[in-house]
């Protein structure tokens, strides 16, 4: 499979500013040695993540039996790239997605101040829309909270997952259910991971660095033999773990 598909939608390339481009020539015209830079894409999904999904979904397909599952799908960027994958792999393997469709849940304090209750709301019909606008059959979606939708809808035998929860009970609640369910060899990877002793980012996107996260996958992983390792993300970091 092409990789390409990563940068051809969903305009997750900056686009052009003719503002940004003109005052930048009048700022050098004038000497100055500072410029404007160009905006981030408004998707949350660097460049470096998307390869690093692509990667192992396509390790995933081809060595690890089982099916994938994306826990907090929101508006379905990164489950178009994993569907992407198992229809270019010809994969009978089912493909399950959860999301509340509602943005997130109560925030308590081992998330600190990164978010607040009901933020990175999305909509059914935008995941439906993204699905659409590439040709690609809609995954087996559950809508509703983790807490609800995750216990007996889960495949057996999970092969790969993708865990972006955000917030710790939310995180701890996805590692509880999906762990079991892990195939030996399976990847789990979690879209937002920070651990500034091992990498610390450029100083953006500092809101979304989701302590939470970390809390939970530090108390889940305490008695487990696996570790979850950092993976460089361009402006943030993201982690994962293989099972043992």
């Amino acid at each position: 499979m092409h990789n390409t598909f990563l940068v051809e939608n969903f305009h997750w390339r900056p686009r052009k500013s003719r503002l940004v481009s003109f005052t930048n020539k009048v700022l050098g015209r004038l000497g100055a040695s500072v410029r404007l830079a160009m905006p981030e894409p408004m998707i949350m999904s660097s460049l470096e993540f998307r390869m690093n999904l692509f990667h192992m979904a396509s390790e995933a397909v081809h060595g690890v039996e089982g099916d994938f599952v994306e826990i907090g799908c929101n508006a379905g960027y990164s489950s178009v790239i994993l569907q992407k994958v198992l229809v270019a792999a010809r994969s009978s393997r089912k493909f399950h997605v959860y999301d509340s469709f509602e943005g997130l849940p109560e925030v308590h304090a081992k998330d600190g101040d990164a978010y607040q209750s009901g933020e990175m709301g999305t909509s059914r019909e935008l995941f439906d829309k993204n699905f659409q606008a590439v040709g690609l059959p809609l995954p087996i979606i559950h809508k509703g909270w983790f807490q609800d939708t995750l216990p007996g809808t889960l495949p057996e035998h999970i092969a790969f997952a993708l865990v972006d929860g955000d917030l710790y009970e939310s995180t701890l609640t996805a590692l509880q259910n999906v762990y079991p369910k892990l195939v030996k060899g399976a990847v789990c990877l979690f879209n937002i991971y920070y651990d500034g002793s091992v990498y610390e980012p450029e100083n953006r996107w500092v809101k979304y660095r989701s302590p939470g996260v970390k809390r939970a996958t530090d108390e889940f992983f305490a008695d487990k033999p696996e570790k979850v390792s950092v993976l460089y993300s361009g402006h943030y970091s993201s982690g994962y773990f293989r099972k043992q």
